[in-house]
């Protein structure tokens, strides 16, 4: 019984050990944690938009902002401090310099950021109305992707385009990289 024992231990011990799984779940206080570090401030922000009469304040998430000198930088704080690899940090990594002539200016709307966005398969609550996530700044252009990760639409822009300080925040995002198509 007691080789049985060990034997089990062992393979346990490999499974949730050996494996590389991590059996550390990340947690809120982790990410917010890390964005601290990387000399960002973790904060939630409330979705705000407007309807046929009123203002309508609705879910908040959290996000790791950069407040540089004539700048704000805003990524969703799992989508810079997770391990796990998601869309937006992937962009946020990888895409390349969106130059003037980019069809990913291109589109209907009037903040040229909500077109990139749109673009690269995001959406913006500017699309369906006049809206955005909001700090004590005001609102921001919250791109959104499919899979839940979240940048700000101008501050995806700047980190492709090596705008001062943002190639130091590009840098921190966590994830690796997923293996997909970078439109540009």
């Amino acid at each position: 019984m007691s080789t049985v024992r060990t034997s089990l231990s062992a393979l346990l011990a490999f499974f949730t050990l050996g494996s590389g799984i991590n059996v550390y779940a990340e947690t809120r206080a982790d990410y917010a944690d890390y964005c601290t570090k990387a000399g960002g401030v973790a904060e939630k922000m409330t979705a705000e938009f407007l309807t046929p009469g009123r203002w309508v304040q609705g879910q908040s998430k959290s996000f790791c902002n950069f407040y540089l000198e004539n700048a704000f930088v805003s990524i969703g704080l799992e989508t810079f401090a997770s391990n796990k690899p998601s869309i937006a940090a992937t962009y946020s990594k990888r895409l390349k310099e969106v130059d003037v002539d980019s069809a990913l200016w291109k589109g209907e709307s009037s903040n040229p950021a909500h077109n990139v966005c749109k673009n690269l398969g995001g959406a913006n609550i500017g699309f369906v109305t006049d809206g955005g996530f909001a700090n004590h700044l005001g609102q921001s252009d919250i791109c959104v992707f499919g899979d839940g990760s979240m940048v700000s639409g101008w501050s995806l822009i700047y980190m492709a385009n090596h705008r001062e300080g943002y190639d130091e925040i590009k840098s921190q995002v966590k994830a690796e990289p997923l293996n997909i198509h970078i439109p540009n």
